[in-house]
């Protein structure tokens, strides 16, 4: 119970809990993005039907789990600027350039 009552403990676990849950987010976008490219390929090479209807398929999913992934890493950009305000003023230049290539290549 002493670690229900230790808010630095609270702050950590409830940082490593979203960045779990927003971690799956680009892992799964981006083995679907994979998969898309290979289902688009093979529907242009043969005209099967079946692969165009798959690749439409996934790629209302994938759209979906690109916005949920954007959309949970949202709150932690917050919980760096509320819960470790010191610790992001001292790296805020490493922050700002990690926060700019992971945008970037999101968007590739």
């Amino acid at each position: 119970m002493d670690i229900l009552s230790n808010t630095v403990a609270l702050s950590r676990m409830q940082f490593a809990l979203t960045a779990i849950f927003h971690m799956l987010w680009p892992v799964l976008t981006t083995g679907m993005g994979i998969y898309l490219v290979i289902v688009e390929g093979m529907w242009l090479k043969t005209r099967n039907p079946d692969y165009y209807h798959h690749a439409r398929f996934w790629s209302k999913l994938y759209v979906l789990n690109f916005g949920i992934g954007v959309a949970s890493g949202i709150p932690m950009e917050f919980q760096f600027g509320t819960n470790w305000a010191p610790f992001s003023e001292a790296l805020v230049t490493f922050l700002a350039a990690f926060w700019d290539l992971k945008l970037q290549w999101h968007l590739c």
